[in-house]
């Protein structure tokens, strides 16, 4: 584990592309200074390509043994990697990204000497001892410094760990140009006309997102607005839920309207398709502790529908930056759906404007400077 000081150790457990990890990844590609002052511990969980995006973006990334939580002697041997890579590279703060990195990097960290901060990235609702297990040892385990996506998530572990510095750090994200052609092109490739009017939802597919909600309300769209059309992008991460997507394909045929309603799977060009619609939907059943998709589609000046509550409520702070509908409510989608596609000259308004709400206060070198920041006050 020979190599150059490093100042900050990044403890990172899955190797697929959830949020937690887009948002790790476009810190890297952004900031020089965090590249050059970090290195990240990968524990190798799951057959993702993310060990290999972060090489990519010229990242120093070491491989070491994972552990469950529940594998006493497994953790033993990956603490003991862990505390050797801290002490072998001069790491002054660990930090772990979830809730996994966080039980074995905070543990790691307090053997080794180190300091160490938590990304915290869920609402942690009271009472603690109801969470599961996992999200138990990760939130009330050794920390010096938590970094909360919202101010919801900052509130609610306030609540938790009251001794323990809780700061707010939106997530950011780059802005990513889509040629017009391109977008042309996606459209094309969605099946949606020059005049139609497509709505899009994006993210892994589980049922607390609430695709199925945005697809109840497609339905009733579509049979309202004939010139509307509707695309579901994403899949199923980390092996959860497999079969709701089945479910969503299912019903679409149901309703005859396999040609109107679109299921994408995966996809690597998120933007482009993005700027194939004309409207992004957000339609999480809880609170979404921060909602990077929203700040994405605004980045590309899509008018947004989300969900009232947590990090989406925030960032959609007003009308003209986009429209805010209750948790799992179809009906309430609907309206607020018609409206928009009904509106082109709103449409384009609220687009524009939440495009330069998010440039001046979520970009991603906003977020790579408050990061480094927040990890050099730990002394």
């Amino acid at each position: 584990m020979t190599g150059p000081p490093r100042d900050f150790l990044f403890v990172q457990s899955a190797t697929e592309m959830g949020g937690a990890e887009i948002v790790l990844l476009n810190l890297f590609e952004c900031s020089p200074e965090l590249r050059r002052r970090s290195v990240v511990a990968n524990l190798s969980f799951g057959s993702g390509n993310f060990p290999a995006r972060l090489r990519a973006a010229d990242v120093e990334v070491v491989d070491l043994p994972k552990a469950r939580v529940r594998d006493l002697v497994g953790v033993g041997r990956t603490l003991a990697a862990l505390r050797g890579l801290i002490r072998s590279r001069g790491v002054r703060v660990v930090v772990g990204n979830g809730d996994h990195p966080q039980i074995l990097g905070g543990l790691a960290a307090r053997l080794a000497g180190a300091r160490s901060a938590f990304l915290v990235h869920m609402i942690y609702a009271a009472p603690w001892w109801k969470h599961p297990a996992l999200e138990v040892l990760a939130v009330k385990g050794p920390v010096d410094l938590m970094l909360c996506v919202s101010k919801a998530a900052r509130d609610a572990m306030q609540q938790i760990r009251p001794r323990v510095p809780c700061r707010l750090l939106y997530d950011g994200t780059p802005e990513r140009e889509v040629p017009a052609a391109d977008a042309r092109a996606a459209r094309e490739e969605l099946g949606a006309g020059p005049e139609e009017v497509v709505f899009g939802v994006f993210g892994r597919l589980q049922r607390w997102k609430g695709q199925d909600v945005f697809v109840s309300a497609a339905i009733e769209v579509a049979r309202a607005r004939p010139r509307s059309r509707f695309v579901v992008v994403g899949g199923s991460v980390f092996g959860l839920e497999p079969e709701f997507l089945a479910s969503l394909q299912q019903r679409v045929r149901e309703q005859g309207l396999d040609g109107r309603i679109t299921f994408t799977g995966f996809r690597s060009d998120v933007p482009r398709l993005m700027a194939a619609c004309d409207v992004v939907c957000h339609t999480s059943r809880v609170p979404e502790p921060f909602g990077l998709v929203v700040i994405e589609a605004m980045m590309l000046g899509r008018p947004v529908i989300a969900t009232r509550g947590g990090g989406p409520s925030e960032v959609i702070a007003s009308e003209d930056l986009g429209v805010l509908v209750t948790p799992d409510d179809p009906a309430a989608l609907v309206t607020e759906m018609i409206k928009l596609c009904d509106d082109r000259t709103r449409r384009e308004a609220v687009g524009s404007a939440s495009a330069g709400h998010v440039r001046a206060n979520f970009g991603i070198d906003r977020m790579a400077r408050e990061l480094i920041e927040h990890l050099d006050s730990l002394r």
